[in-house]
């Protein structure tokens, strides 16, 4: 979805002139979540469409078996559609970039949220295995003291059975669970508790969280359960945390402007998170080419970024520099 979003923004560039008269080409290859899959398709994006940059590859679990395969290939790794904190090591990973606030910053905001909205509530985690979930328990333990955390319960991308997880939580009688997950285990945990007759208040990683995407995963895993719900009355009461401006916000000029944007290229698609996200570092990238200028190389694009001084729609600054490769701060 992220990536058919960013080809929408990408038109619209090529609409208006391109950058310094070059038309940009937009190719994207969905890998299914699957990191076998991203490592061929990734290497036959370098070695064979012999792309310039790579932009937006989603997920730490497919693109942490690529991550050095780009480095050494010396191509511009963009953008990384996740927060792990592994993106910003610019020692390591000189062409490789973060995006969205890192999980660790995201997991400080809502550990420190939770420490001062519910003090003394028992707290549960349900988190992705992987760095995603990790990182954000390392902000959450920042804040919320380890007594008050009665049960950690993981889960692995693609096994949606979770039914053992949610029973856990719920026999440790957690008020509030945080789930450092992706839109669908949201949905899958919801309709798990509600089975068990199970309520705690949710805080959700940004992730997990966009509303229409959670809502219609809701209203369809119900479906195929033979069941029928309203996905929006649902997620009423969840808590996450923005760092992009609401979706309704149409005083907002970049809102604004992709709104105008999906209504002309994709008014049949929900404008919703994803939508916003992807034409987010869509922009972001034809900042950084305008940026680079007429003699455009990959190294010329590596030094924009290391300059720093990129503005964008986020609600916070970027944090590109020399020694940075991490994207939003918190």
């Amino acid at each position: 979805m992220q990536r058919t979003e960013s080809i929408r923004s990408e038109r619209d560039v090529n609409a208006n002139g391109g950058v310094h008269g070059r038309k940009i080409t937009f190719k994207y290859v969905d890998d299914g979540y699957n990191p076998a899959n991203t490592v061929t398709q990734t290497k036959q994006l370098v070695l064979q469409d012999n792309v310039f940059a790579m932009l937006g590859s989603l997920g730490t679990p497919t693109h942490t078996k690529v991550v050095d395969f780009l480095n050494s290939s010396r191509v511009p790794d963009l953008f990384v559609a996740s927060g792990c904190t592994c993106w910003d090591n610019p020692k390591d990973h000189p062409y490789t970039y973060g995006w969205q606030p890192d999980y660790t910053v995201e997991g400080k905001i809502l550990g420190d949220y939770v420490k001062r909205t519910y003090a003394g509530k028992k707290v549960a985690y349900f988190y992705q295995d992987d760095d995603f979930g990790h990182d954000g328990m390392k902000g959450l333990d920042k804040y919320i003291d380890s007594s008050q955390v009665v049960s950690r319960q993981p889960y692995i991308p693609g096994n949606t059975d979770i039914a053992a997880q949610v029973s856990a939580i719920a026999r440790a009688q957690a008020d509030v669970v945080v789930l450092e997950a992706i839109p669908a285990y949201t949905a899958l945990f919801k309709l798990g508790a509600l089975k068990l007759g199970y309520k705690p208040t949710l805080v959700s990683s940004a992730v997990g969280a966009d509303p229409i995407t959670v809502s219609g995963l809701l209203e369809n895993f119900a479906k195929q359960a033979g069941a029928s719900v309203k996905g929006s009355d649902l997620i009423e009461g969840l808590v996450t945390s923005a760092y992009l401006p609401a979706l309704d916000d149409m005083g907002n000029s970049w809102t604004a402007l992709f709104r105008k944007i999906h209504d002309q290229y994709i008014p049949n698609v929900p404008f919703d998170g994803n939508v916003y996200y992807a034409m987010s570092y869509a922009y972001t990238f034809v900042q950084v080419l305008q940026a680079t200028g007429k003699n455009l190389t990959r190294q010329g694009v590596i030094d924009t970024l290391n300059k720093g001084g990129l503005t964008g729609p986020g609600l916070v600054p970027y944090r590109y520099g020399p020694d940075s490769h991490a994207g939003f701060t918190g």
